[in-house]
């Protein structure tokens, strides 16, 4: 089941259950109105960290003006007026109070009309200056890209560092004199080496400290509590940004700033704790980088093996249970558990029978057609790539039934001399049944499953192309 199927579920059930909740408060009466509207339908969206989702529908009526309606006050941020194709109209700010009405102007931005809303005005204002500064940069670009002269293009590089400074300059003034929503998405917009903050006695005399320095201050006012903080597109690229400049891509740095996050963001009904946590869970339950579920286990037991919430469905924490039995047993670093395998002539031969520097140990199906592909290529890195590490090949057939198809398939591509077995039919000795599971405790859920083991049985390598274990035995 995919986990990100579950997630954007998650995510719509959540907001359409709170849009409809009740509460004392004035609520939300936002109005919009255009001739450009007249008798059209129209949505209201809201981000939800990298995804967008609708929480209300109406219709213009003949003048041209259409209200959103809730009895509850929407969670401030970044949201969107779509048209009836789901294009964006207009783009503003659901501020604190939400009682105010816009007459857009989408041919001049700068005539729109705002009512009863500071702090849209203000980010009208900053937009209208961000697309200002963003036109002189591109000029300065494409005149960097002209010119053929390395003098002229470095003023060039030159002045664009100065109109970024302007915008960040904007903002930071802003942000003085302001501690509203506005403030929050110029402190998430932040530049990754943003120094502003350094005191004038504070002295970072090498990269290291440079690099400490930005690091420590890089979510500084930011609250992990604050659902705010999923209500418009840039806490994703924030969270990103993080972890792959400052964070060490390793297992244990990885939790330990993911765990620093969440502990942060989680209490009773956090939305920013629902997505973060998920967000990591995604990520990690099938990783980019060998090793790397582990990180999915570590969150799995922190926050998911022995609790519950009333947000996650069973569903969700199912399939939580369940990757996370296939992958306990397998971690790189780890030993091997043993497998009560029969050879081809119904003999016992385990795992720990063999001795050898390394073994390869395959998992795959004689009637499986990527199989057929992938056997023979681990044949030839076994003759060719291989030969001059004492190694062994440990191959499992899963299938029993295709016994007349696993026997042509290793006498037509020769591979006498592999160690080729099957599951016995009867183990003898004081095992449990997960002693026996070979599927669960080797993560089979499909062919071929290739891993490599050193010589005592640990494992150094899996769920990565075999052809790069000749690095790993190097």
């Amino acid at each position: 089941m995919n986990l990100s199927i579950f997630w954007k579920f998650l995510i719509l059930y959540s907001l359409t259950n709170c849009a409809k909740s009740v509460s004392k408060d004035p609520g939300c009466f936002v109005e919009f109105q255009s001739d450009s509207y007249k008798n059209k339908s129209f949505f209201l969206a809201s981000h939800f960290g990298k995804y967008q989702t609708l929480l209300d529908s109406v219709n213009a009526d003949s003048d041209g003006k259409l209200i959103f309606k809730n009895r509850k006050k929407y969670v401030s941020g970044i949201y969107m007026l779509l048209n009836n194709s789901k294009e964006i109209e207009f783009e503003f700010l659901m501020d604190d109070v939400q009682q105010f009405k816009i007459e857009p102007n989408t041919k001049t931005p700068a005539k729109t009309k705002i009512y009863n809303s500071q702090q849209n005005i203000d980010f009208k204002d900053f937009t209208l200056f961000l697309e200002s500064k963003r036109s002189q940069i591109k000029l300065l670009q494409e005149s960097i890209e002209t010119s053929a002269n390395q003098k002229e293009k470095f003023g060039f590089q030159n002045k664009i560092k100065l109109v970024e400074k302007e915008i960040e300059k904007y903002k930071q003034n802003y942000s003085l004199s302001h501690s509203n929503t506005l403030t929050l998405l110029f402190k998430l917009t932040q530049p990754i080496d943003d120094f502003s903050s350094v005191a004038k006695n504070q002295k970072l005399r090498t990269k290291k400290d440079s690099v400490l320095y930005l690091k420590n201050n890089y979510f500084k006012g930011i609250d992990f509590k604050d659902s705010r903080l999923l209500r418009n597109p840039f806490l994703e690229q924030k969270l990103s940004t993080y972890f792959n400049v400052f964070v060490p891509k390793t297992v244990d740095s990885i939790t330990e700033e993911i765990t620093r996050i969440l502990d942060q963001a989680n209490f009773p009904e956090s939305e920013t704790f629902k997505y973060i946590s998920l967000r990591f869970m995604d990520i990690y339950i099938t990783p980019k980088q060998m090793g790397h579920d582990r990180i999915f286990l570590n969150l799995y037991n922190t926050y998911f093996k022995n609790q519950t919430y009333e947000w996650l469905p069973l569903t969700q924490k199912e399939l939580f249970d369940s990757k996370a039995r296939l992958l306990e047993n397998n971690q790189i670093g780890s030993k091997a558990k043993e497998l009560f395998m029969n050879s081809m002539d119904n003999n016992p031969l385990y795992l720990y029978d063999l001795s050898a520097d390394y073994i390869v140990l395959v998992f795959w199906d004689p009637t499986c057609g990527h199989c057929q592909t992938e056997i023979p290529r681990i044949n030839r890195l076994h003759k060719n790539e291989w030969k001059n590490f004492n190694h062994s090949i440990y191959a499992v057939n899963i299938n029993k039934e295709a016994k007349t198809e696993w026997e042509k398939f290793i006498s037509t591509h020769h591979l006498n001399s592999w160690n080729h077995v099957s599951p016995a039919s009867e183990v003898r000795g004081n095992y449990s049944q997960m002693d026996v599971d070979y599927q669960t405790l080797y993560n089979i859920e499909q062919t071929p499953v290739f891993y490599l083991l050193d010589k005592n049985k640990i494992i150094i390598g899996k769920d990565i192309d075999p052809q790069e274990y000749l690095k790993l035995m190097k």
